[in-house]
């Protein structure tokens, strides 16, 4: 099985900037840190999308171990791709 391409939505690419903006802004060069640990989460949802759980409607979220996130997706098996919805910090309000 080929590996699906991924999609962020304008709300994970936020998301992503925000995160990369804040800690950056804590110490120089942590917001790669933050970054490149994200791209290694996508990078293994994109391998293996299944192996994240659903929580809600057909929204499946990936906790991210480094940092205080979650990965918010949907697959989508027609187009073999996977959709972004959120990269949500866990310290913020729920969106839902």
């Amino acid at each position: 099985m080929n590996a699906y391409t991924i999609f962020l939505s304008p709300d994970a690419i936020t998301d992503l900037a925000d995160g990369f903006d804040y800690y950056n802004k804590q110490s120089y060069g942590f917001g790669f840190e933050f970054s490149d640990t994200i791209n290694a989460y996508l990078s293994k949802i994109r391998q293996v999308p299944t192996a994240s759980s659903i929580r809600y409607d057909e929204i499946r979220v990936k906790p991210v171990a480094a940092f205080p996130y979650t990965i918010h997706y949907i697959i989508d098996e027609i187009n073999q791709c996977i959709i972004i919805v959120r990269i949500f910090n866990t310290y913020q309000q729920p969106f839902w």
